[in-house]
């Protein structure tokens, strides 16, 4: 370390910041090409954004636009000090700091596209674990979301380099996902998506959204974020997912807004009731908020239709109709495949789940699945023809989607065995062969009786083994 380094780092580790600051810049005036020295005023840097940062986290009256301008101009320091070098640990540490920060920082965008990927260190790219056991997030992953959302709200009053940074956040999210250890990959796969809307890659966009929508979908604004960018290429598809944001929303404050797109949505496919409704659902929780009506929905509420539309008194009932092709777009590229139904029952967890089985790979297995509401109108029996969309991305596959099969008989998706039913002496089970026969069908049986049985295969859990075991009695 040369003296003048020296000098600036014990001031800057006594405390003096700001006298380390002033001394720093007074001396590299005089030794403008001294790389030690300036990277011990990038530490004062540093410790000035750790200082602003700490007061903003802490003070609840804080000018905000100040502090953040203030920010600013110390990174615009730091970007003035071309003898730094990057990678290396000054950087990471500035970056954790400035992502602390309690505001969202419109500019981080823009620092991050100037500082480059190669600016990580391979540090960077590390999850870490606390003592106990957490895992946290990497330095990128966390960069990446945070400028992925900022990038995503940028618009062109923002300047004529906001596609350049929206372009650049889509290329860090990439980066993220592709070398680290992501913790939660849906997120920045859920702000890579609307990147690609915002810049007119639709399908890219779409293809995202659909995995995001599988794993979040009792969340409303997921939902809204599908519709958004299914709306430009099919409106109709568009309406059906707004439905389902406006059935799944539990917070209609926090979701005024897929209101009004459901309003008009609906008008302009004709459907002039559900519009009005709406409409007036959107107005009504503004109103009750005291919230300004913004002038689009003013628009909705003045339009010719408005007065002739009439009163929705099911709308629930209207809205699960017209939402009714919602889930199947994102499950359109899963298999589907016929099978039979089995049963309804409740698990220990009180949830209501459906088994079905089928007959995949040479073996007639059997499918259990939370039943989602999925049987409603369809009046099936035990043995049914079925077809199920089955999503087999997961550690199990479950049924997201069944349709009565007109087509098919009773128990024609599984294996049969034909044989002698031999009941278990002092037992109220049976076997046939190697199949096992459950009491609620033994207890139709006769012992030696000749029988045709509908045949899975299911996992014990007691014996922790595989085997087959019959569902139904074909004669």
């Amino acid at each position: 370390m040369s003296n003048l380094s020296e000098e600036i780092t014990n001031l800057r580790k006594a405390g003096q910041i700001d006298l380390a600051y002033s001394r720093g810049y007074e001396l590299l005036k005089e030794h403008p090409n001294d790389e030690k020295l300036a990277n011990s005023i990038g530490w004062v840097l540093y410790e000035k954004v750790k200082k602003l940062v700490e007061a903003a986290k802490q003070s609840q009256s804080i000018e905000t636009n100040m502090s953040i301008s203030q920010l600013r101009e110390i990174l615009g320091e730091y970007y003035k000090l071309k003898l730094l070098r990057r990678p290396d640990l000054l950087f990471s540490l500035l970056l954790s700091q400035i992502l602390r920060y309690p505001q969202e920082l419109k500019f981080l965008p823009k620092f991050i596209k100037w500082a480059g990927i190669d600016s990580f260190r391979e540090e960077d790219f590390q999850v870490s674990t606390g003592k106990d056991g957490t895992v946290f997030e990497s330095l990128v992953e966390k960069t990446a979301k945070a400028v992925g959302k900022i990038a995503c709200e940028l618009t062109v009053q923002d300047g004529r380099d906001t596609r350049e940074l929206q372009n650049f956040a889509v290329q860090l999210i990439g980066v993220a996902v592709d070398r680290t250890n992501v913790q939660k990959p849906e997120w920045l796969n859920y702000r890579q998506a609307l990147l690609f809307h915002q810049l007119g890659r639709s399908s890219e966009a779409q293809k995202l959204l659909v995995s995001f929508v599988k794993q979040k979908r009792n969340d409303d604004w997921a939902w809204r974020a599908l519709a958004k960018v299914v709306e430009p290429s099919d409106p109709a598809l568009a309406l059906a997912l707004c439905a389902k944001a406006c059935l799944t929303s539990r917070d209609e404050n926090f979701g005024v807004g897929v209101f009004e797109d459901l309003s008009r949505l609906a008008a302009n496919r004709g459907q002039e009731k559900v519009a009005k409704w709406a409409a007036d659902r959107a107005f009504t929780i503004r109103n009750n908020n005291g919230w300004k009506v913004p002038e689009s929905l003013r628009n909705l509420l003045t339009a010719s239709w408005y007065n002739r539309a009439g009163t929705l008194s099911n709308a629930e009932e209207v809205l699960a109709n017209i939402a009714a092709d919602a889930e199947k777009v994102i499950w359109q590229n899963c298999p589907r495949s016929n099978a039979n139904y089995l049963d309804i029952f409740v698990a220990k967890s009180g949830k209501s789940m459906v088994k079905f089985g089928r007959f995949s790979n040479g073996v007639s297995e059997e499918i259990v699945s939370p039943e989602r509401g999925m049987l409603k109108n369809l009046n099936l029996r035990l043995g049914d023809p079925v077809t199920v969309t089955v999503d087999d991305s997961g550690d199990r596959l479950t049924v997201v989607a069944i349709e009565k099969r007109e087509s098919g008989k009773l128990f024609d998706s599984v294996s049969h065995q034909t044989g002698r039913f031999r009941l278990c002496q002092g037992r109220d089970f049976g076997f046939v062969d190697d199949v096992y026969v459950p009491p609620d069908l033994a207890c139709q049986l006769q012992n030696d009786q000749e029988v045709n049985v509908a045949v899975v295969k299911k996992f014990d859990k007691k014996k922790e083994k595989w085997g087959l075991s019959a569902i139904g009695i074909l004669n």
